[in-house]
């Protein structure tokens, strides 16, 4: 079972949270706390929040710095709630084990990117496909094009498929598709699928 620390100013949000991973019975909730004040690197306001966590959900983008940098939030995984997208893709550096959600997100995407980020997959929403450019760069970036196969081979979808949504032809797909596997050097289409999502190239 996983252990959970919530580290989130607001109160109602922290109990909503406490709840929500408590009710799916795959996570034990270790602490919740607001953050330290002036949202400093000290992480929880009490320490408690912290104390052998696997993951670590938070609304303080200085918390993401210190598990970037191998500060107070130490090895645990984390996610960050944010409506600011600019700024989260900003954060540096990215590691394995982090995940950007905004506010509104789902109760199902938030246990997702809980499971996901301590699995050390680096995990993006939707609503912060900008900050894709904050994720480590390839030697030889994806094209726009491929940006969109990629999408739709992690949605599980084969070169015929690709091909009808994107309205080229089979020939088309299949070569978007191999030189996404040539470009992150995946030996399969699964491959290829988790390699982007640890490198946060593959939304939640």
């Amino acid at each position: 079972m996983l252990r959970v620390g919530i580290v989130v100013e607001s109160p109602r949000l922290r109990s909503e949270l406490r709840d929500l991973l408590h009710e799916t019975g795959r996570f034990e909730v270790v602490g919740a706390s607001a953050p330290a004040p002036g949202n400093e690197l000290g992480g929880a306001r009490d320490g408690m929040a912290l104390e052998g966590a696997d993951v670590i959900v938070t609304d303080a983008e200085a918390m993401m710095v210190a598990g970037s940098t191998g500060g107070d939030a130490g090895a645990a995984a984390l996610v960050l709630l944010t409506d600011d997208a600019e700024s989260a893709g900003s954060l540096r550096p990215w590691r394995t084990g982090m995940a950007l959600l905004p506010t509104t997100a789902t109760a199902d995407q938030i246990v997702a990117a809980v499971e996901a980020a301590a699995a050390g997959l680096v995990v993006l929403h939707g609503d912060h496909a900008g900050s894709l450019s904050a994720a480590p760069v390839l030697d030889d970036p994806l094209t726009p094009r491929e940006h969109e196969v990629l999408q739709m081979l992690a949605a599980g979808l084969g070169n015929k498929e690709i091909a009808g949504r994107l309205h080229i032809s089979d020939h088309t797909a299949k070569f978007h598709v191999s030189q996404i596997l040539a470009k992150l050097n995946a030996a399969s289409r699964a491959e290829a699928v988790s390699i982007a999502m640890r490198r946060g190239l593959v939304p939640l």
